[in-house]
């Protein structure tokens, strides 16, 4: 049992923990699940206290928004000043650095970085993508956590298409970590789906230099307005922008 606080609630790893190896053609990953019991305050607690954004962007001159919430927290490793960076890093709250400790003790891997998505309903999604910029460093591990609704997760080879796509469904508190040569091969996805509960994705992560840190907060705080989660909907807030990294009851 680990203690995350505040608020003063505890979670209990399952027992027995075991993680369950999915090795295929340059696929590197093991399943946790479930990864602890009783997620459910937890999840309450993320959505209705984190900062969300809904970010747009503009790419090649086409404008993107972004079809989910979302928000981060961390630095990378060089340490760089303040000034280095296009938008000043946000430490990583101690509630989503206790989960980060029991990750890593799972994964073997150490992490900086926590992106957060919160898929509001079926129509949220993400494209295939991998996650292999070079700000991550070479064969970087990704840890995934579930929490609330169940989604589609689909994952396809990037150059054998004769490699059947992989296809799982990720639960509340289910843990994912990918390692190895799996962002190299491989692009996973969210599809959109229709009557699915609303789902928090937390991923844990790491970025080795300063780009890859102005690329975190660019892709997911964006220049936008900041929503949080209010009586069952998210509205835009007034917020200090000052105070956007700051979880009610937790110190900076």
């Amino acid at each position: 049992m680990f203690t995350v606080a505040p608020p003063l609630f505890n979670l209990t790893l399952h027992s027995p923990l075991a993680g369950k190896a999915i090795v295929d053609k340059d696929l590197d990953m093991v399943l946790y699940r479930p990864f602890f019991d009783s997620p459910r305050q937890l999840y309450a607690y993320l959505l209705e206290s984190l900062p969300w954004y809904r970010v747009r962007y503009t790419v090649r001159g086409m404008s993107i928004n972004t079809p989910r919430y979302t928000t981060v927290f961390g630095k990378d490793l060089t340490q760089g000043v303040d000034t280095a960076y296009q938008k000043k890093p946000r430490p990583i709250p101690p509630l989503l650095a206790a989960l980060k400790d029991e990750v890593e003790k799972v994964s073997g891997a150490s992490f900086n970085f926590v992106l957060c998505n919160f898929y509001a309903d079926g129509k949220d999604s993400i494209s295939y993508h991998s996650d292999d910029e070079s700000f991550l460093g070479p064969e970087p591990t990704i840890a995934s956590m579930t929490l609330g609704g169940t989604r589609a997760f689909y994952m396809r080879h990037k150059t054998d298409k004769s490699v059947p796509v992989y296809k799982t469904d990720l639960r509340d508190a289910d843990l994912l970590i990918m390692c190895g040569t799996t962002q190299a091969c491989w692009e996973h996805s969210v599809p959109k789906r229709s009557n699915v509960a609303p789902r928090i994705n937390l991923t844990f992560r790491k970025a080795i230099n300063v780009r890859g840190t102005n690329n975190y907060y660019r892709y997911n705080v964006g220049d936008g307005p900041l929503f949080r989660y209010i009586d069952g909907k998210m509205v835009e807030s007034n917020d200090d922008p000052a105070h956007h990294a700051t979880i009610p009851g937790e110190s900076r």
